[in-house]
C-alpha cells in the first residue's frame, strides 16, 4: 500500500482505539484484538513503512464533535458504500451513509438505492470506474448447496432437514441484504438472517452485496461484491486514492464526510 494509505490506516486504528477504550472496562481491560475490534497485532512486528505512519500522524484522530468516531473499515466495498444500519443494528450515523464510491462518471451510471434485485444486478454487471477494483473480491460468485447450509444453520441441523428455499426480504440503499429467510418445503422450518449475522452464519460469504440465482434443486449461486461490511473506509479504495495522489484528509473526508481530524490534545477529559 502506498505511505499515505498506510497513514489513514494509522489514524482510523488509533481512533477506533480511543472510542473504545471503555468498552471492556468490566471485564478488566481496554480492547482486544480479534474482528470486534478490528483486529490489532503485536506492534513490535511492524515494519519500518507502518512504524512511519504510525509516526507521522502522532496523535491523530477522526472526530464528530470533537469525539472520536466509530472508525469501522473493511477490505472492500465493491463500489458502493454502505451506511451503518445496513451492517449493524444501531443508531444511524451522519458520517456513515451509502453511496457509490467511484469518480462523477462512477456516480452518473447508477442511482440509488439498489433495494430491487434488478437494480442490484446491474450494478454487480459494472466494475469499471469505481475506486478499489483491483480487490480480489470486488466482484465475486459463490455456490452454496442445501447441506452446507444446513450445516451451518442450527434450525436445520437439529432437525435434520434440508432447506429449499432461500429469499431476500429486505434490502437497504446500498442493495445490501438485510434479511435472508430460508425455509424448507411447505415452510415446515423457516429462519430469518438479518445484518451482520448473514455473514456470521453462512461464512463463505464474503459480504451481503449479493443478489441470488437457483442452480438447480438445492442448489444457489451467489453473484456480489466487496469483502467485508462495506461500511466506512474501503481499504482497497484508499490504496486506490492513494495511488491517485489524494492526500490524508481528502481519503479520511471522502470515507467519513463531516468528519474532522483533531490530535490528542483536543481529546474531552474523562469525567
Amino acid at each position: 500500500a502506498p505511505q499515505t494509505a498506510l497513514a489513514v490506516q494509522a489514524v482510523l486504528a488509533r481512533t477506533w482505539a480511543l472510542a473504545n477504550r471503555k468498552r471492556f472496562l468490566v471485564d478488566g481491560y481496554n480492547l482486544c484484538s480479534d474482528t470486534q475490534c478490528q483486529v490489532y497485532k503485536d506492534p513490535q512486528k511492524a515494519n519500518s513503512r507502518i512504524k512511519s505512519a504510525i509516526s507521522s500522524t502522532t496523535g491523530k484522530y477522526l472526530s464528530s464533535q470533537k469525539q472520536p468516531i466509530h472508525a469501522v473499515y473493511h477490505a472492500s466495498n465493491g463500489g458502493v458504500m454502505a451506511s451503518a444500519t445496513e451492517a449493524w443494528s444501531m443508531a444511524p450515523l451522519p458520517y456513515l451513509k451509502a453511496q457509490l464510491d467511484g469518480p462523477k462518471r462512477w456516480k452518473e451510471k447508477f442511482i440509488l438505492p439498489f433495494d430491487e434485485k434488478l437494480a442490484l444486478q446491474t450494478f454487480l454487471d459494472n466494475r469499471d470506474g469505481a475506486y478499489g477494483t483491483t480487490h480480489t473480491r470486488f466482484r465475486w460468485i459463490t455456490t452454496l448447496r442445501a447441506q452446507d447450509i444446513k450445516s451451518a444453520v442450527k434450525l436445520f441441523e437439529e432437525n435434520k432437514t434440508l432447506p429449499d428455499r432461500i429469499r431476500v426480504l429486505k434490502r437497504g440503499v446500498s442493495g445490501r441484504v438485510l434479511s435472508l429467510e430460508i425455509s424448507s418445503k411447505d415452510n415446515q422450518l423457516r429462519k430469518v438472517l438479518e445484518l451482520d449475522e448473514i455473514r456470521r452464519v453462512l461464512r463463505n460469504l464474503p459480504s451481503t452485496l449479493f443478489v441470488i440465482n437457483q442452480l438447480n434443486e438445492g442448489s444457489w449461486q451467489f453473484a456480489g461484491g466487496g469483502f467485508g461490511h462495506g461500511a466506512g473506509l474501503s481499504q482497497a479504495g484508499a490504496i486506490d486514492l492513494a495511488q491517485r495522489g489524494w492526500k490524508l484528509s481528502e481519503i479520511l473526508r471522502h470515507y467519513y464526510p463531516g468528519t474532522i481530524i483533531r490530535t490528542l490534545q483536543d481529546l474531552p477529559k474523562d469525567p
